[in-house]
């Protein structure tokens, strides 16, 4: 059965506490800190929305067309308003106000609100950089990638809803509202745009202290001051760069800076300034979907998650030590701005970059923070300022900030550059990026590359608790134990990730372990325990039983504020289905396949469901639902292939199974039912290549090693079976 595979997301529950000061509004603030005002009104946070209007809007509205996969967009005016005529979700053209601008540069969004009180975000973008830069034109945000009205990222879905998806980020002081009963959201918001308030707190009690300024604290009525630390910087005589004489971290900036900047799930609108990041959201870790091997920006991160991985962050360094907070700009130009660390001296120049001194090659950022490009124009730096490795890219496949720019070369010329240029300042020590490749890959290297990345005080948290994440399965007797060490951890991301490494072990390691978490003073961490215990919560105590159902009711309530998703219905289902509850589970499986019939994971695990229960009709049933509207799910194909050999139609089901293995050729358990198959049908060389041509694609894996085992003994292939023997011991454990 699936697992909680999207646990959170964005899901959102009702306010309920109230907090002393309120939000007062920008304005307010404009009085005593008019330099900081003037700096926030030309900064992207001042314009993250706003109200159509003619001073607000930047695109051509003025009877325009955009023609996309053959679908003509037409943008007017009628008096005030500004419209769209676009396809919606049935396919037909209509016509559509635009009620508020998102975004300023380099590309302004349009947002479309709906009687239900929904906020959807249209494909339709207008390029603001200047004509001569590629500017000045509507564009779509997904370029040349055809989005029908039934994909699940056509601008009418859910996908792209303001209220869920944007809203936090873009407002203060959101709360989403969504109401169950109604299907409607009732969204509150007190700035369209991220105000002094969004980083400051609300202000009333500030206001308040400057009519009689009772002491001389300037935060005096904030909940946090975002003052930066008072460090001890001194140059490094060897080094030629700041270090700090003692490493102070301000993780309360960081964290505040993380709201937006980091790729996250917002549980709550309960959110307190100052408070740990994982009482309201959830970060995520630097998973192989959003991130390359080495922990490189693959896809959309807003940088939290790379300046994690940074040296600066290890250093003390933060957000506003680069960054003007108020007006967001970079405080110098260039390299300037590094060498106001870094003596230019020796690290500005060819001496350093071996590139002539006003190249592109010898900018700091260049080599150092490589650029990716998302929504078709707007360029974000990789803020894990990371040495660029091309001599990796060899072994890793990972891209490289040299053939970024120099894309006429070849992978090898680059690495042998970089070889001859810094042979002797390359690490010798395997860095994360070269562990990570060799857990992932689950080499023979494995277990001790994984222990070494857990045990090392070089790599970032965020580096542990990815693994932790990823790799945590399978694990020997020591990483089972570091662990179990790890769920002590001061820092709340490590003992979250760490009950999710638990999972996999016996019952007796998760009560005595996992338990304890339910009592965690952050609500993130004791959600996820909850979720591991849930299983064996019939063995708890009277006292951990009562801990463990309040936590249950918090999750609940997080997930039935989250109902205008599938996952609102499917974690509950999961859930239910965990702690023996069937029939709620059954219900809020079918209520999530009547509601969003393409969200397939719900069809998965109500089939397995059925299947344990023995109800082989209605499991049929749903396996021809799910594949009628998804006839290529590798899943549902492998699930009606069991249900085929249950009913003794074997024919019938090495087709299903043949089908599912085209269709998830990276699916082990997959691969393995098909080569079961093929080896009980007498084709047993067949079968044996298609697991050995598994490994050489995907890796080791356990099941895939266990078919490769019992067929070469079935066989009489002592040499074969014992050779993956040894390779399952090696790099499993046993």
């Amino acid at each position: 059965m699936l697992s909680a595979v999207i646990v959170f997301h964005q899901c959102i529950s009702k306010q309920t506490s109230v907090q002393p000061a309120k939000y007062v509004g920008s304005d307010k603030c404009q009085g005593c800190h008019q330099k900081e005002f003037d700096l926030f009104v030309s900064s992207d946070h001042f314009h993250a929305m706003d109200t159509a209007s003619e001073k607000t809007v930047k695109a051509d509205f003025n009877n325009t067309s955009f023609i996309y996969a053959g679908d003509t967009a037409f943008f007017y005016k009628r008096g005030e308003d500004y419209l769209v005529k676009t396809t919606d979700s049935t396919g037909f053209k209509k016509e559509f106000k635009i009620s508020y601008t998102f975004g300023w540069r380099p590309l302004q969004q349009y947002l479309v609100r709906f009687d239900d009180g929904r906020i959807q975000v249209l494909p339709f973008c207008w390029d603001t950089r200047e004509k001569e830069k590629g500017g000045q034109r509507w564009f779509h945000l997904y370029n040349k990638e055809k989005i029908a009205p039934k994909d699940e990222l056509f601008w009418m879905g859910i996908n792209q809803n303001w209220n869920y998806m944007c809203a936090d980020c873009h407002t203060t002081d959101y709360a989403q509202n969504f109401s169950i009963a109604e299907n409607s959201f009732h969204s509150k918001w007190e700035e369209s745009r991220v105000s002094c308030e969004s980083c400051h707190g609300p202000a009333s009690e500030h206001i308040t202290w400057t009519e009689k300024r009772e002491n001389e604290n300037l935060f005096s009525g904030f909940s946090i001051s975002l003052k930066a630390k008072s460090i001890n910087w001194k140059i490094d005589p060897a080094r030629q760069m700041m270090l700090p004489k003692v490493v102070e971290k301000n993780d309360t900036l960081i964290e505040t800076c993380a709201r937006c900047h980091a790729r996250a799930t917002r549980f709550t609108d309960e959110y307190k300034h100052g408070q740990s990041f994982l009482q309201s959201h959830i970060p995520a870790t630097v998973d192989p979907v959003n991130y390359h091997i080495d922990g490189q920006i693959k896809e959309e991160d807003y940088e939290y998650g790379s300046f994690l991985q940074s040296k600066m962050y290890a250093a003390g360094v933060t957000c506003i030590n680069c960054h003007e907070p108020h007006g967001m700009k970079v405080k110098a130009i260039g390299n300037t701005l590094c060498t106001s660390c870094h003596k230019s001296e020796k690290y500005d120049g060819p001496l350093h970059s071996y590139h002539s001194t006003s190249s592109t090659g010898n900018q700091c950022v260049s080599c150092h923070m490589p650029v990716s490009t998302y929504m078709v124009v707007d360029n974000r730096l990789d803020h894990s300022i990371r040495i660029p490795r091309p001599d990796l890219s060899l072994v890793n496949g990972t891209p490289n900030a040299c053939n970024k720019c120099h894309t006429d070369k070849t992978v090898q010329w680059a690495a042998s550059n970089f070889s001859k240029w810094f042979k002797a300042k390359i690490p010798t020590d395997k860095i994360y990026g070269e562990l990570v490749y060799e857990i992932a890959h689950n080499s023979k290297e494995r277990e001790p590359s994984l222990y070494e990345l857990l045990t090392s005080k070089k790599i970032p948290a965020i580096i542990k608790a990815t693994a932790m994440e990823q790799y945590g399965s399978y694990a020997s007797q020591r990483i089972v134990q570091l662990v179990v060490d790890n769920l002590k951890s001061e820092d709340a991301n490590l003992r979250r990730n760490a009950i999710k490494a638990m999972g996999n072990t016996s019952p007796e390691l998760i009560l005595a372990n996992v338990q304890p978490l339910l009592y965690d003073k952050i609500a993130a961490v004791r959600m996820e325990a909850m979720n591991v215990v849930a299983a064996f919560s019939s063995r708890l105590g009277d006292a951990d039983t009562l801990q463990f159902k309040k936590v249950m009711g918090e999750y609940i309530q997080v997930q039935e504020n989250m109902s205008h998703r599938p996952e609102g219905y499917f974690n509950r289902a999961i859930l239910q289905a965990s702690i023996g509850n069937t029939v709620s589970a059954e219900q809020l499986y079918l209520n999530c396949i009547k509601i969003f019939p393409g969200f397939m994971p719900s069809y998965n695990n109500l089939i397995d469901l059925y299947r344990e229960q023995g109800r082989e009709v209605e499991g049929k049933k749903i396996i021809d639902k799910g594949l009628i509207r998804n006839p290529t799910s590798g899943y549902l194909h492998y699930g009606l292939a069991l249900w085929y050999i249950r009913q003794k139609q074997n024919a019938i089901a090495m087709k299903e199974l043949m089908t599912a293995a085209k269709n998830a050729a990276a699916d082990p358990q997959i691969i393995y039912g098909y080569a079961i198959g093929l080896f009980s049908s007498g084709d047993s060389e067949k079968a044996i290549k298609l697991l050995e041509l598994y490994i050489s694609k995907y890796g080791n894996q356990p099941q895939i090693l266990d078919g490769l085992i019992s067929m070469n003994q079935d066989l009489n292939r002592p040499a074969q079976a014992g050779k993956y023997s040894s390779i399952r011991k090696t790099v499993f454990g046993y």
